[in-house]
């Protein structure tokens, strides 16, 4: 699907409005310079997600509360911003929000060094596939919070790392899997037709085997993968707080396309 040209124009500075810009094609959008802010209604409120020079984000937030304000609309249900950004109390208050997390966006387009590691093998997502159920039971104890699923929507391929490569070469038995990700199919550059990207989502490593390089191994093997067949670029999400994570992240390739935070009504916020 196409995006009409002013809202490709706002979104094409920003990797992660074009991987999801179907998610936003029906949604209200505000420009400011290079700043934009983009929103779509949900039926408990709208979902914000502003990006862009901190003076002009402020002001295209405090445009969006004044709206809110005036139209007595509820609350927005959720709202993220960059985290340079000092979100006024009063566009807070208007939209019935609070601080809620900080996390980081991150891409890559290029194929990482090294070796491949014949550790991680590549999923069978069948439905009923053992794959998918030790999958699940992976993340259930390495990733608890995570809600990535091999067979959720979208999802196109899933990695697991064992202790040990298989014994007779890549084909043969592997050992339990000690750790796992995912990728979910997104957009890729609206320039080309049928261009697409992958998002990694659900890493997870066994607590006992942590700390051993098995999640830069699913990575950058996923990362390659994705890359090889055909993504325009491969993203990942995480925690501004993990530190640790972005080291290796930043090792393998990736580079920092957006530090936000995101905002919650009250009563979810956490």
């Amino acid at each position: 699907m196409t995006l009409d040209p002013a809202r490709l124009q706002a979104f094409a500075r920003y990797r992660i409005l074009l991987a999801e810009r179907d998610d936003w094609r029906e949604g209200r959008v505000a420009v400011l310079g290079d700043s934009v802010l983009v929103a779509r209604a949900r039926p408990n409120g709208d979902v914000l997600l502003a990006l862009g020079e901190s003076d002009e984000v402020i002001d295209l937030l405090d445009g969006e509360a004044r709206l809110h304000h005036r139209s007595e609309a509820p609350g927005a249900m959720w709202l993220s911003a960059p985290r340079a950004v000092d979100v006024p109390p009063w566009v807070l208050d208007a939209l019935r929000l609070a601080p809620a997390t900080q996390w980081d966006w991150m891409s890559i387009d290029t194929m990482p060094d090294g070796d491949v590691d014949q550790r991680v093998r590549r999923l069978d997502l069948a439905p009923g596939s053992s794959d998918v159920e030790e999958a699940r039971a992976l993340l259930a104890v390495a990733n608890p919070i995570s809600t990535a699923d091999p067979l959720g929507d979208g999802e196109v391929a899933w990695f697991a790392v064992s202790e040990s490569a298989p014994a007779h070469g890549p084909a043969g038995e592997a050992g339990a899997a000690v750790g796992v990700i995912g990728a979910r199919l997104a957009q890729g550059d609206p320039a080309r037709d049928g261009s697409f990207s992958w998002h990694l989502h659900g890493l997870g490593v066994a607590p006992g085997a942590r700390r051993a390089g098995y999640g830069a191994a699913l990575t950058t093997a996923a990362v390659r993968a994705g890359l090889a067949a055909g993504a325009d670029w491969v993203s990942l999400g995480l925690y501004a707080d993990n530190d640790a994570a972005r080291r290796i992240y930043t090792r393998i390739g990736f580079r920092l396309e957006a530090e936000m935070a995101s905002y919650a009504p009250a009563t979810l916020a956490r």
